[in-house]
Formats: structure tokens, sequence, C-alpha cells
């Protein structure tokens, strides 16, 4: 199966890049994808790495691109959220196969997924903070129906363009648009095709999304050097001191599914860090309310 993820030029760099390396090098373990990133920006040395690694590089950009450049001169939506949004072109883009998955970069493919019955007649995703809160989905991990996708994408660039010259434009995201365009439309995946390192570690899930705290995260936290004043960022270190030992899981799980690679002693230090510190979590700054949202109201 075809596997789409994608990057901006800025995400090539740091944390994110990592992620990416790493989904790519447990891809290529387990077999069965054929992976394609959707890049935006310049190529560089990272872009090489990925098409050293067999990986298809298409230059890419959001159909909307101008909206949204617009809306962040104008102070309106976050510059650095166009690679987010480069996953709404790939129903342009892809012409072969009706059915793809999508996933951000930093999933890890633990084995060979099987999607021959997944055939939903837009997306399937499943939910986002708690397996069983089916009330909205995380768009992080996503089979789309391409043909119907395609068919879809004029109204849905205009609704996306509506909302961001709105006065909310700065809450727009991706997740939010295709939880409000496709309600009502989307069906269930299988919450162990998206499952998160905090629901505990599961020797069933194929695939495990670091959904919340990444790598750089974990080093910020355990160094002392998390913003804990911002709101965003409480959430993050909540999340992994708060479930810290299912994160140590997850970092052994991950040095034994890929071995030797290059980045290892820096996932080694970290899992030896939490180790030896996961007993000593500031309770006191945990904040997991995150836990119980909602996005809409009557589901």
């Amino acid at each position: 199966m075809k596997w789409y993820f994608a990057l901006n030029e800025a995400g090539t760099s740091g944390g994110i890049g990592l992620h990416a390396r790493l989904a790519v090098l447990s891809a290529l373990k387990v077999g069965g994808l054929e992976p394609h990133l959707l890049y935006y920006g310049a190529r560089n040395d990272y872009i090489a790495w990925m098409e050293a690694q067999g990986v298809r590089v298409i230059d890419a950009a959001p159909s909307f691109l101008d909206a949204l450049e617009q809306a962040a001169r104008e102070g309106r939506h976050p510059a650095h959220f166009i690679g987010h949004w480069l996953r709404t072109a790939i129903c342009l883009i892809e012409r072969d196969d009706d059915y793809i998955l999508y996933t951000d970069c930093d999933v890890l493919f633990r084995r060979r997924m099987n999607f021959a019955a997944c055939r939903p007649d837009a997306i399937a995703c499943a939910p986002e903070f708690k397996p069983d809160n089916w009330n909205y989905f995380n768009s992080g991990v996503m089979v789309q129906n391409v043909p119907r996708l395609r068919r879809d994408h004029p109204a849905f660039q205009a609704f996306i363009v509506d909302a961001l010259h709105g006065p909310d434009a700065r809450d727009v995201s991706d997740q939010w648009a295709y939880n409000h365009f496709y309600r009502g439309s989307w069906v269930r995946l299988n919450p162990l095709m998206n499952w998160k390192p905090y629901w505990g570690f599961s020797a069933d899930a194929p695939l495990v999304h670091f959904h919340g705290p990444k790598l750089d995260n974990m080093r910020a936290i355990l160094d002392g050097a998390m913003p804990w004043e911002n709101p965003t960022q409480r959430v993050i270190g909540s999340l992994f001191l708060a479930f810290m030992p299912h994160y140590i899981a997850a970092l052994d799980d991950l040095l034994v599914l890929l071995g030797a690679f290059e980045d290892r002693p820096l996932v080694e230090a970290i899992l030896r860090d939490a180790r030896a510190l996961y007993r000593m979590v500031p309770v006191d700054r945990i904040d997991l309310s995150v836990l119980e949202n909602r996005m809409f109201d009557d589901a």
C-alpha cells in the first residue's frame, strides 16, 4: 500500500525530522508500504537521505497556499502550519490507487499492516486522546478514499479558505477541517492502527503514533528545559510525566525494532534518563484535562 507523509523544509531539522527518519526506517523493516513524502521547500541533504532510502519525494503545496500565506502575513494563522496542510494535496497527486495510508511523521511501524478490509467511503480514522472517545478523530493516521476526496476537494478547499478568513482562523487546523467537513461520513479505524504510547504498551498495535510528546520534548522535559507556562507544552509534558513507564516501554520497543541506526544514542540517552527519573515527576504540574476533549456536543 502507498504510504504518504508530509514535511516542509523547516521540518527537516529537529524533532519532526528525526521522527520522519525513524518512521521510514521502520516502514522499510516491516515491509508492505511504498513511502511517498510530500515536500514543500528547497531540496537539501535530508531529502537526499530520504531518496537514498527509496522514498519517493514529491514537491507539493496546498492548493489554497495563497490563503494560508495571507492569513500568516496578517497574523491570523501560524506560518509553520503549511506542512500540516500538505495531506490535503494527496487526492490531487495520487492517480493510480483508490486507497492510500496517510500518517504524520511521528509514527513507528511495528509490523506489516493489513488494510484489505478498510475501504472507507471517504476516510477512516481513530480517536485522539482516548481509544474509546469517538467524539472526533485524530487526523494523524488516515486511510483515504482518493477518488472521493478528489471529488470533494473543491468544496473542501472552499470550506478551509472561508474558515481562514473567519474570526477564529488561528484555531483552524487540518484536523479541525477534516472533522467538520467529514462529520457524519468518516468511519472508525481500529485504534490499534493509531496507537499512542500513553495508552500503554500493546504488542498487537502495528503502528505507534508519538502523538503529543516527541523525542525532543522528552529530552527537554528530562533536562528541566520544558516551557511549562505554555499551555500546549504543559499538555505534552503532562502526558510524558504521567505515563512515563509507558514511554519507557515504547522507547525500548523502538530500539529493539530498529536495531542499529544513526540516532540510536540519542534515544538510548532519553530512555536511560527516563528510567532513572520517572519516580520523581513533579506531579503538581501534571494536567490531563485534555484527555476529556470533545469537539462536538451531541456525540
